[in-house]
């Protein structure tokens, strides 16, 4: 394959790639799919085709004017299409692709791969925009390969310096420059070499270059996962059709071990206090903002409960949440902090937390809660007073509810305590009633009674509905909480997945000395048990790889490089100690220039990033060094070996070619050598013996792939020599005779 063909080929991959990687991202139309498939594929079979003397042209039959009016009339399109949908980046990347496609089949001048170049960056970018995942990575590392190969095969072919060369001139100019070789193991090295080099300067800058909190180009798709039972009012059974949906929602990391190495960790998202029957609603829902006590934290000023009460552990979790449509920020009961890079926290009375509006990118933040346990004061029967305003909120009940209050009366029997009747109606729930997602959407006036006395199976938020007003209606407050039930653990990285499907519902129970306590009587599911899969394990790793990725790169900022800053310092700083305390003693440095540069040295983080990226840069500069010194590319370097080079004679060659042509020999497009040859003996007889000398030389270098000497090299010059100082008039011949033929 020639440099030229490869050059070709490698302007089409590269677009493919891009291709690939938005299609991979987003949700495109299947025609536009189909379409850049279908033109993708056959500009890649045009070019494979075609020998490495053909014309770069795109025969498609259809003047450049009705392709300009396409253009136009996809710009029409993008307004069109931003204007009904709302959204421009979706808009403008399906206008992207209908460039693409259009300069696919309108390759005509080397302008049009250079457009073509531009337009895959872009796609590229927007495939970034619309969300980076791991693989985004891989991709990324293929088209910086083949991105690489097609600019060293653009310098090499030399098209730059007139890209609107049409099909005869670039024809001639690959014959009459000699320059246009094929792609031999020395360009595979070199091209890949760079590649890596250009790799490696891109991971550096990326971990150096300072850190923005964010762009325009940035995920605007609005591609969050919608979820259920997170605002202001669920109705009832509205969680069950999402428990289906295996999408991971967040990763939690404890601070700790889970318990028992796995287990279940209830994750706290909005409470709600009152139920009308059929929907609870959260009337609690005004919002105050949460004061930030230092760098990211945003901590309450008083815990929850009543003063006085013993201290409680606290539990730390960090958490990686994935855009959601919901504001909420969920954490283990009771959340009391949160830290992260937060523009804002909020939080409302009922204790849930929230951002002032949904993320459309991952957040990461870290959730401070403290339990509740149960304190002796509460297992034995003592005098309640509540304050109305709270009864008002966790005692209301739709509608008095005779069947609803006997059973619960019957349930409790001679229990006093509030914990002990809630204790035996989680109990009552838990042991008489079956768990199962296969329930339709609640269409009965009353469908708390149906599942209490009818039905008697239904999914988390009957179970925690029914608990709720079986207890308000004895007079213990109560209410509905709405989160997720982690218990799938990832032994890789030591933290839990929670999916859409493990949305959960449970209760919390108002003691008088204890406060608010987590109470739980949905019994175990009989639908969704986890059936372990033998690639269970390859699909932890993965997602584990996702977290690292997610953490390392999509998330990476300014207090990540700071820390790493840090750490540097201080490695260098132990190191130094262990470095400069043996040898002090024997051999003490001056102490005047030490202490300075030690104290330019840690204050100067710049200078540290600097320090960091010369010293990478030099070992990548180092290695490829090596790496030419081996190949055979340093021949082009070393005066000794420059008659070596298949560009040399080529350049006699084409100065041979520059003087007959000054003299009126020209050389029509698309001749050979030979067929030249002939034309300069019946131009310009006492020429043709010292120009078949040339010739001759350039054929063997050019095409046979035999090497000159140096003696050969030295025969060509000299005949170049006679040759430049020849003229027409020497040889019996005048200009004129030369322009009468056909010159």
């Amino acid at each position: 394959m020639s440099l030229d063909q490869a050059f070709r080929v490698t302007s089409i991959l590269l677009a493919a790639v891009s291709f690939i990687t938005l299609f991979l991202e987003s949700h495109l139309p299947g025609w536009l799919t189909f379409l850049t498939g279908v033109a993708l594929i056959l500009a890649l079979v045009r070019v494979t085709e075609s020998n490495s003397d053909s014309s770069p042209e795109t025969r498609t039959g259809l003047p450049t004017a009705v392709w300009n009016i396409l253009v136009i009339l996809g710009f029409f399109g993008f307004l069109v299409d931003s204007l009904m949908s709302g959204e421009l980046l979706p808009a403008g990347v399906r206008f992207l692709l209908v460039l693409m496609v259009i300069k696919l089949f309108n390759l005509r001048c080397f302008r049009d791969y250079l457009h073509l170049h531009v337009i895959s960056v872009v796609v590229m970018l927007a495939a970034a925009a619309l969300g980076a995942d791991v693989w985004y990575f891989l991709l990324f590392l293929v088209y910086l390969f083949v991105g690489v190969w097609t600019l060293l095969l653009l310098g090499i072919t030399k098209q730059l310096e007139d890209p609107d060369t049409p099909a005869p001139a670039l024809a001639s100019q690959r014959e009459t420059r000699g320059s246009y070789d094929r792609v031999t193991s020395q360009v595979f090295q070199l091209a890949n070499g760079l590649a890596l080099f250009v790799f490696g300067v891109t991971l550096l800058l990326f971990f150096a270059l300072p850190r923005l909190q964010g762009g325009f180009y940035q995920n605007g798709q609005g591609a969050a996962i919608r979820t259920a039972g997170f605002s202001d009012a669920v109705d009832l059974g509205s969680i069950g059709p999402i428990k289906r949906d295996p999408r991971v929602v967040m990763r939690v990391e404890p601070s700790g071990r889970a318990p028992d190495g796995k287990g279940r960790l209830y994750l706290r998202g909005i409470a709600f206090d009152h139920y009308d029957g059929r929907s609870w609603v959260n009337q609690l829902s005004r919002r105050r903002v949460v004061r930030e006590t230092g760098p990211g934290l945003f901590a309450l000023n008083g815990s929850q409960g009543e003063r006085g009460r013993p201290e409680r552990p606290s539990l730390q979790l960090k958490i990686f949440l994935e855009p959601l449509d919901t504001p909420v920020l969920f954490g283990a009961p009771f959340m009391e902090a949160v830290s992260g890079n937060l523009p804002a926290v909020q939080v409302d009375v009922n204790g849930s937390f929230y951002l002032s509006r949904p993320s459309a990118t991952p957040v990461e933040y870290v959730a401070v809660s403290k339990s509740t346990a149960v304190l002796p004061a509460d297992l034995q029967p003592s005098p309640v007073v509540y304050h109305e305003a709270f009864l008002r909120h966790f005692i209301q009940i739709p509608a008095r509810s005779d069947r609803i209050a006997a059973l619960a009366r019957t349930v409790v029997g001679q229990e006093r305590t509030p914990y002990g009747q809630a204790m035996a109606i989680q109990d009552h729930l838990a042991r008489n009633y079956r768990y199962s997602l296969e329930i339709p959407r609640a269409e009965q006036a009353n469908p708390l009674e149906e599942f209490l006395f009818n039905r008697k199976t239904g999914y988390c938020e009957h179970y925690a509905t029914a608990m709720v007003i079986m207890l308000r209606t004895l007079g213990v407050p109560a209410r509905l909480v709405t989160g997720f039930l982690a218990t799938e653990w990832n032994e890789y990285g030591n933290y839990y997945v929670v999916r859409q499907q493990d949305a959960h519902a449970w209760v919390e129970v108002h003691l008088p000395h204890s406060g608010w306590i987590v109470m739980d009587p949905t019994p175990p599911s009989e639908d969704i048990g986890d059936v372990i899969s033998p690639w269970q394990g390859w699909a932890s790793m993965v997602d584990h790889i996702r977290l690292l990725w997610n953490r390392v790169v999509v998330q990476f900022s300014a207090a990540d490089q700071l820390a790493i800053v840090r750490g540097v310092q201080i490695g260098s700083a132990t190191i130094g100690q262990k470095v400069w305390g043996p040898t002090s003693r024997w051999f003490p440095p001056p102490t005047s220039w030490q202490e300075r540069i030690v104290d330019l040295y840690d204050r100067s983080t710049t200078g540290i990033l600097a320090a960091g990226f010369i010293a990478i840069l030099t070992g990548l500069c180092l290695f490829m060094w090596l790496g030419w010194k081996r190949s055979r590319y340093r021949r082009f370097f070393t005066k000794a070996s420059v008659q070596n080079d298949r560009h040399a004679v080529a350049k006699l060659y084409t100065d041979m070619i520059l003087y007959l042509s000054s003299k009126g020999v020209q050389k029509p497009a698309n001749t050979g050598p030979l067929q030249f040859l002939d034309t300069i003996r019946t131009q310009w007889t006492g020429a043709f013996p010292l120009a078949t000398t040339i010739t001759e030389l350039y054929c063997r270098e050019r095409f046979g792939r035999a090497r000159l000497t140096s003696d050969e090299y030295t025969v060509a010059q000299n005949k170049l020599d006679r040759l430049m100082s020849l003229t027409r008039e020497q040889d019996g011949e005048t200009e004129k005779t030369g322009a009468g033929n056909g010159i």
